[in-house]
This record gives C-alpha cells, structure tokens and sequence, in this order.
C-alpha cells in the first residue's frame, strides 16, 4: 500500500470522528464506508489504533476495550494473512496485554506468509524470551542475525541476552550468574561471554543486507521481490541482467560506499550475471574505510531501543 493511500484512509477516518463529535451518525458511517471500499484492512487497523490508545474509563473499561481491539484485529488478520503489517500489530498489542503465547501464534501465522521479515523474527524472540523458552529463543535469535545482523532491535537483543561462551545457550539476562543450560558460569561472576551477533559477525553477514538493498534500487525491483532476495535462491532467478544494467549497479555500489568499494576489481569480472558478482562485491569493500557503519545516529537509536525493550 502506497503512503498516500493510507493517508487517505486516516484522512476519512478523521473525518468519520469529526461527525460523530457533532452528533451526525449518518455522516460519520458514510465516511467510514467509503474507508472500507477502498481498503478495509487499513481502515480496521487504523480504528485499531485509535481504540487502543483510548484511556477513557476504569482500568477495567480499558483493558476489556483493549481486549475487544485485539480479538477484531484477529478476525481482521485471518481474513486477509498476507497483510503482515495486521500480524505485527496484532503481536504488539498481544504483547502489551501480557499474552505472549498469543505474540508466537500471531508471528507463526505472519511468518507462514513473509518468513523473511526480521519485525516478526524479533517479536516472537522477545515472545520466547518472555516465557523462559530460551533454547527456541537462541535458535530465533541466530536466525535474526543471518536476516538482519546489523538490524538495531537485533543488536539490543543481543546485547541484553548474550550467548554462554561454554553451550551457546541464551542467558536469560545480561548479567545472569550463571547458565541455566550448562551451569558454567556467567557474565554475573565475571565470566567470558559470546553474543549472537560476534558469532556471526562475518563481513558477507553484515554486507550482504546493504549491497542487495543496493542491487534491488538499481535495477527497480518491487518491495516483494527485494525482501525476499537470498544469495542461495531468488538471486539466481532474479539478477541475469544487461551489461548496462551491471555497469548501473556497480556506479550504484561506489556511491554507496565511496572509497570502501574497490569497483577496479571488477574489470575483468563476467557481466550479464550478478548473482555471480555478490560475493566479490562484498569481498571488494573495506570496512577500515566505511564510515557508515556505527554512526551516532544509529548508535542513538540502538540506546532508545535498548531502554525501550
């Protein structure tokens, strides 16, 4: 769905309260119909939203709205699953209810439909978490770090549940004593530990996200086709291209990364076919002279997420 098209919807939504607070019903269900043909998953998650933060009333009356709000939004996200924005809603507002056997249904059913999506990945971690099942959350964890390992919720993850340097089972807090999984001792008594992240901190791990981001802008792939490119699959399917084309996505690469890719490598290397290009591309780029890497940004951003969490 396009921005404007959901600044459409909130737009006729906005409209629909506007009628209801002059006492024109007739009015506000019109403007709310109209939201519905054009999109009624959009409409139902924006009125979602709104019912939610409502704070009127006992905190009874709120937590029973609340209730009401995440049993509509089910119907909503079962009736059109492949609207993984609905799943992750769903999921926080599960969350915030304390149902985390509810958060790892709604990502389960998400993930049926988009198994590359790090949002989902990260809430049914945090979801595991929640419920002490750190083995599974270890093993969503890991998986977080080959989708996204340069992804800020994944970084605070890691941060707050490192790895036991003896098992490499999850600590169920950063400065636990020890390892519920092996007993060896942990980060509490001084021991040494290993996060996820520095497990499979390989330079392909971190690159990989950013050079396809890259390929995908050059060549306009859609958003569906780019979320699911992986070096092993849809790589080969999706990238025998032109020798312009080549050309594009490799001036796209030095703009990306300025004096960290080496394009000169490249001159004798086979065109027509960047699925044989990926690795050297990411082979090709120097992280001692990438600078876009741990910005202050994003280090603020990871500490919001960190306090957040």
């Amino acid at each position: 769905m396009s921005d404007n098209h959901e600044d459409t919807i909130i737009e006729m939504v906005n409209q629909s309260g506007q009628a209801v607070m002059v006492g024109d019903s007739l009015k506000a269900e019109e403007w709310l119909s109209r939201a519905r043909k054009l999109d009624p998953v959009t409409c139902e998650i924006e009125l979602a939203r709104r019912a939610w933060a409502n704070q009127s009333g006992s905190v009874e009356d709120i937590k029973r709205r609340r209730e009401s709000v995440v049993a509509r939004l089910g119907g909503v996200a079962v009736a059109a699953p492949e609207r993984i924005d609905t799943w992750k809603i769903l999921a926080d507002y599960l969350r915030q209810l304390g149902n985390h056997e509810g958060v790892l249904r709604a990502t389960a059913s998400g993930l049926k439909r988009e198994p590359m999506s790090i949002e989902l990945w990260v809430r049914r971690t945090r979801a595991q978490i929640e419920l002490a099942q750190l083995d599974s959350a270890a093993r969503s964890l890991r998986h977080c770090t080959k989708l996204a390992p340069t992804h800020d919720a994944v970084e605070a993850l890691i941060r707050v549940h490192p790895m036991c340097g003896n098992c490499g089972a999850l600590f169920h807090e950063a400065g636990a004593d020890t390892c519920k999984m092996c007993g060896a001792d942990g980060p509490g008594r001084g021991a040494a530990v290993r996060s996820v992240r520095a497990k499979h901190r390989s330079k392909f791990d971190i690159y990989f996200p950013r050079v396809r981001d890259v390929i995908a802008d050059s060549l306009n792939m859609p958003d569906r086709i780019k979320n699911q490119l992986t070096l092993d699959t849809l790589l080969k399917r999706h990238l025998k291209r032109t020798n312009q084309q080549c050309a594009n996505v490799l001036r796209a690469m030095t703009k990306e990364f300025g004096a960290a890719f080496d394009e000169p490598l490249f001159n004798s290397a086979v065109v027509g076919f960047l699925d044989l290009l990926i690795a050297d591309l990411i082979r090709a780029i120097n992280p001692k002279s990438d600078s876009t890497i741990d910005t202050t940004i994003r280090r603020r951003a990871l500490s919001d997420q960190i306090t957040t969490t």
